[in-house]
């Protein structure tokens, strides 16, 4: 059963008299029982902020009952929407939806995450003292077994604003404070449409790819200190997968992307650029435990060649084409002394 959408969007920041949607919250679901409703409540109990909100359930081909509980809360909240589709994954299921949404801005939540009551309100106020962005990032709080931390390496101080696209990546390179989770970005759903945006289906680590592309191709982003998302670590869920093949593999494929799409850069940029790439492979190096005989073939030390752009990483390379589980043991080494 499909929900039929309003067909125009909201463009501007204007009075509360808006009638369609400002905020689209796309919300994959598969297999999300447990979790789902928490998800939406946490959805339809936000502040209000400027304009009507619409609340875009895509169920991605579910298997227990998500699909049903996804009804019953359409039926209870009337900003939820639902679509049930054939299973085909979580940017399959994005993109659904950024193609069924109405409102003036995008954002996307898990369907076992939360999101805080003032996320939209946040971002409206924003937008309201500088204009209409094209992304608009924000913090979030990992809930893990160590407790709540925040989602980004080192949390923003204040609010910014930042004329370009470029500029913010390269600042946030140079740094090594980039997020690219989707669900921490809300985007200008004229900009998803003119740019054709869309996240690359059938492979995993889909936020590396498409974060950075959105990025590049911005003329505004907005930096938000708050942390107005909560990101549940489950030990059932893709990230957490003990087979880590896939997820090699389609990193891979996504850095030697990201490297073409470096060249055609200016050359600092092109340089942090690569550098975040060699940093996302090595870190996997790491993650996947890349010693082990299931994974060593997958290694490809080429790639870390001509990459690095601080001494940490020009060590980090070194270690790692002289010996696969000393590399790991040493920065296993590092992140415990900086604990």
């Amino acid at each position: 059963m499909e929900t039929k959408n309003k067909s125009s969007q909201a463009e501007g920041l204007g009075a509360a008299e808006l009638k369609e949607p400002f905020f689209s919250i796309i919300v994959p679901v598969f297999n999300v029982e447990p979790y789902l409703e928490k998800c939406v409540c946490s959805l339809t109990e936000q502040e209000p902020a400027g304009g009507e909100l619409e609340i875009l359930l895509v169920d991605d081909g579910s298997t227990d009952e998500s699909g049903r509980l996804a009804d019953q809360l359409a039926a209870r909240y009337e900003q939820v929407k639902v679509f049930h589709k054939e299973n085909a994954g979580l940017s399959s299921a994005r993109n659904y939806g950024i193609e069924r949404a109405s409102g003036a801005y995008v954002l996307f939540v898990d369907s076992d995450d939360y999101a805080a009551p003032e996320l939209c309100r946040r971002i409206w106020e924003a937008l309201e003292r500088h204009g209409m962005a094209d992304a608009v990032c924000y913090d979030g709080v990992e809930h893990g077994s160590h407790g709540e931390t925040s989602t980004r390496r080192v949390p923003v101080a204040e609010e910014r604003c930042t004329e370009s696209g470029k500029k913010y990546l390269l600042e946030h390179y140079k740094s090594r404070t980039l997020s690219v989770e989707a669900w921490m970005y809300a985007y200008k759903r004229s900009f998803l449409m003119e740019q054709e945006l869309r996240f690359r289906e059938g492979r995993l680590h889909e936020d590396v790819e498409f974060t950075p592309r959105a990025l590049l191709a911005c003329k505004k982003v907005i930096e938000l200190p708050d942390g107005l998302y909560h990101y549940v670590v489950r030990e059932n869920s893709i990230s957490t997968q003990k087979d880590k093949g896939k997820n090699i593999r389609d990193l891979f494929a996504t850095l030697q992307e990201q490297c073409e799409v470096a060249e055609q850069q200016e050359p600092e940029l092109r340089k942090w650029m690569k550098n975040a790439a060699l940093d996302s492979y090595l870190n996997m190096v790491q993650y996947a435990r890349m010693y082990q005989s299931r994974y060593r073939k997958l290694l490809d030390k080429r790639f870390l060649m001509g990459k690095a752009a601080t001494r940490w990483n020009h060590f980090r390379v070194l270690l790692c084409l002289i010996n696969v589980r000393l590399y790991c043991l040493v920065n296993d080494c590092y992140k415990y002394l900086r604990k």
